[in-house]
């Protein structure tokens, strides 16, 4: 009597089975299979049906293949092992759906139900504050467990939550990505993942400073995930810009570029703005807030890059460095000068960082001390001419060089000196001339004096008589 009570309880309970649908829970634009009975038959038929639907949605025939109905959409399809495969999910398809299995004269039947899964859009969010998430679930005969995984991002080492509603305190770029809501149920034989991207504005921080020498310099300053601009707008961005703070001046700061979110986001150039900073104006693609500058030495200094939003503002610092090679002779220098050149950054360096000289070629400073930032060459030879490079490392690591080529040439007669003696000559030559000038004119007169008549006067003069008479 209690064997045939335990036969009539299974079979009733294979008629609930058979009455009452699996549930499959699914996500409107994901992916979800509906899994066969697995038969170890060649020649199974597998029919697959929609709802109270007689006609065949997709079926498999081992003489002829798969067969499609008419109005079957392209996206339900048959896997591999012919489970019936839906992508994307439609809201039409959460429905009835029957799986008839026929080999030779054996009958095998099963239904499911799709249920919805859903996750309430979460708007973006800034650097800082909490995150709330939340997987709903439509109302089933089974009650799923639900995992939260959070994005799989790189450098950050993030573990699942459990729970249909979760809460993350001070979210970072580690939580910007896809979260996947995963629910197990049917006692983990079946699970659905349902997903939705979290968008964490945030502007990493840059601690390691840029060292550069020559041509341009990129600044980076770039959001840590890409943010379409419109999300932007939506969570209240409403300007940013550029400063700039020198080295020399660390109490002086100048904003040189500002950020037009109109129609284009581009940075614009501030007018009247007081600084040496030469940028241009850029249109921004890609969540790229970086600028390029040309390089020199005023360019040293910390530069912030800001984005202001309606309750709260965004800052990364960068700081640039500019390495300089300078001589103080100048170019060229002459042969037997002294000159000596100077690797700097502009201030003092610390114990960890050390300067390299390089030479071409590199016979022309074999005798000299090459790993300080100075280079003395004491007295300067024809062959010293050529390359100079400054290498400056840090730690062992090489973070940028500067070169300077160093003009030599003989030294030049100073054409003071040729103008001092030709005007002497000339002196000299003048006053020669002028002293046999006067040698020839005394001799002239002493010549004429000797010639000349002598008149003498009369003791007696007679009366009358004028002038002188001759003796």
């Amino acid at each position: 009597m209690m064997l045939c009570w335990i036969l009539i309880s299974l079979f009733v309970g294979f008629l609930k089975a058979q009455e009452n649908p699996e549930v499959i829970y699914a996500q409107v634009g994901g992916t979800v299979t509906l899994p066969r009975k697995d038969i170890k038959a060649e020649n199974v038929y597998v029919n697959w049906y929609r709802g109270n639907n007689e006609s065949i949605t997709i079926a498999r025939n081992p003489q002829s293949g798969i067969i499609r109905g008419k109005d079957t959409k392209t996206h339900i399809d048959l896997s591999q092992d012919f489970s019936l495969k839906i992508s994307p999910v439609q809201e039409s398809d959460f429905e009835i759906w029957r799986c008839e299995q026929y080999v030779l004269t054996s009958n095998y039947k099963k239904t499911y139900k799709l249920y919805h899964v859903t996750i309430p859009k979460v708007p973006a969010v800034i650097a800082g504050e909490s995150l709330s998430l939340e997987c709903q679930t439509e109302s089933s005969s089974v009650i799923p467990t639900v995992t939260w995984i959070p994005p799989k991002n790189s450098d950050c080492n993030q573990i699942n939550l459990k729970g249909e509603k979760i809460k993350v305190n001070s979210v970072s770029r580690c939580h910007s990505g896809v979260w996947t809501c995963k629910l197990e149920y049917m006692k983990k034989t079946y699970h659905t993942e349902a997903t939705t991207t979290v968008y964490v504005i945030d502007l990493p921080s840059s601690p390691d400073p840029i060292y550069k020498s020559s041509s341009k310099v990129p600044i980076p300053c770039s959001l840590s995930s890409n943010i379409p601009w419109p999300i932007l707008k939506e969570t209240g961005l409403s300007g940013g810009s550029w400063s700039f703070t020198p080295l020399n001046d660390p109490k002086s700061t100048h904003s040189f570029l500002k950020l037009d979110v109109d129609s284009v986001f581009r940075w614009k150039k501030i007018k009247d703005s007081v600084t040496p900073v030469k940028a241009e104006e850029i249109e921004l693609k890609d969540n790229d807030l970086s600028i390029n500058l040309p390089v020199s030495e005023n360019i040293r200094g910390v530069y912030t890059c800001d984005l202001i939003f309606s309750r709260k503002n965004l800052t990364k610092k960068v700081l640039v460095e500019v390495l300089k090679v300078s001589s103080s002779r100048g170019s060229p220098v002459y042969e037997g000068q002294s000159v000596n050149l100077t690797c700097t950054l502009g201030h003092q360096l610390t114990s960890d960082f050390e300067m390299k000289w390089n030479c071409s070629p590199l016979s022309s400073c074999s005798n000299f001390k090459l790993n300080s930032s100075n280079l003395f060459i004491p007295e300067v030879k024809l062959e010293h001419r050529g390359k100079y490079t400054c290498e400056l490392w840090k730690n062992g690591v090489n973070l940028t060089s500067a070169d300077l080529f160093l003009k030599t040439e003989k030294a030049p007669v100073d054409i003071w000196l040729y103008v001092a003696i030709s005007s002497g000559v000339v002196v000299f030559i003048l006053l020669l001339v002028v002293f046999i000038m006067c040698i020839r004119r005394y001799r002239q007169m002493m010549m004429y004096r000797r010639r000349k008549t002598k008149f003498c006067c009369c003791k007696n003069p007679q009366q009358n008589q004028k002038g002188f008479y001759k003796t």
